[in-house]
């Protein structure tokens, strides 16, 4: 009877130990797949330059590495793969979003979406400016500037214009500045600043500065044909200087007899028999700036 009791003894001790070595098997067996936590789509305000990247924050119950696929949609169509996102047809106001399945090499876990971001704005900017005309004086009437801009969004663009005359900042934000009521003399100057306005965003300011240049002279009427007795010229040129500069005058072009005087600016002289002559004259300021004019002498 004790050898049977033996026998069973050594049989209980190998169930036993094999049972126990099963369960070790089955828990080294046992993979967990990864699971997403959370999901942020940087930058958070993105524009139509930006990199679109996707920060993931995932777990793996057996710490096992994980990779992701990264699906990305554009209004809600998917346009491609990859942890980043750059679309050259991506435009303001598009939606993005990304699509993420976590995978540690042996299971693909729940797949998460992350929420929407939106494309937004960016401002315009002003590359140069140019004024028309390009040459002012204090007998220009008005003065436009004109601006070429860069929008990487393809809005319209509207020009603001900041003007400064004698240290007071005018209320007219037009690009065109009307310029008699200035009251401007030679060498004053304009400043301001230009601004590109796309109805949601303005450019940073764009300085310009215009100066006032020298007026040549002028005609205070103008006058083609001028009715004197050719055998007694005296006529006094119409001509001035808007500035107020002395002028010095001279003949280019006259018949022998007719004269001028260079500080007033009178013809006289005589033409004889001479019933109808041309005169040129010329007509020079303190800054060597002229005007050369021709008129036509008659009896009738």
């Amino acid at each position: 009877m004790s050898k049977s009791i033996f026998a069973f003894g050594i049989i209980f001790v190998l169930a036993v130990v094999t049972c126990g070595g099963k369960k070790e098997e089955d828990s080294a067996a046992v993979n967990h797949a990864p699971v997403l936590e959370n999901i942020t789509l940087l930058p958070l305000n993105p524009t139509v330059q930006s990199e679109i990247t996707a920060r993931i924050l995932a777990s793996d119950k057996d710490g096992d590495p994980i990779t992701y696929e990264v699906k990305w949609y554009v209004n809600d169509e998917e346009i491609g793969e990859g942890m980043s996102l750059t679309y050259p047809e991506i435009k303001k106001g598009d939606r993005i979003l990304a699509e993420v399945t976590p995978y540690d090499g042996k299971a693909y876990g729940k797949m998460m979406r992350s929420s929407e971001i939106t494309i937004g704005g960016l401002p315009p900017r002003i590359v140069s400016v140019s004024v028309i005309p390009e040459i002012i004086d204090v007998t220009t009437p008005q003065v436009t500037l004109n601006a070429l801009f860069e929008d990487a969004d393809g809005d319209d663009i509207d020009l603001v214009v900041h003007w400064l005359v004698k240290d007071d900042v005018l209320p007219n934000t037009s690009n065109v500045l009307p310029m008699a009521p200035l009251r401007l003399k030679k060498n004053d100057v304009i400043t301001g600043a230009a601004f590109a306005d796309d109805g949601e965003y303005r450019s940073e300011a764009f300085p310009f500065e215009i100066t006032i240049a020298n007026a040549p002279p002028a005609f205070k009427t103008k006058t083609d044909s001028v009715k004197c007795s050719p055998k007694n010229v005296h006529y006094v040129l119409p001509i001035f200087d808007p500035d107020g500069d002395p002028m010095s005058f001279s003949l280019l072009q006259a018949p022998e007899g007719i004269m001028i005087d260079a500080d007033n600016g009178v013809i006289y002289g005589s033409a004889g028999d001479i019933s109808v002559f041309e005169v040129f004259v010329r007509a020079t300021d303190s800054e060597g700036a002229y005007l050369d004019a021709q008129f036509t002498l008659s009896s009738n």
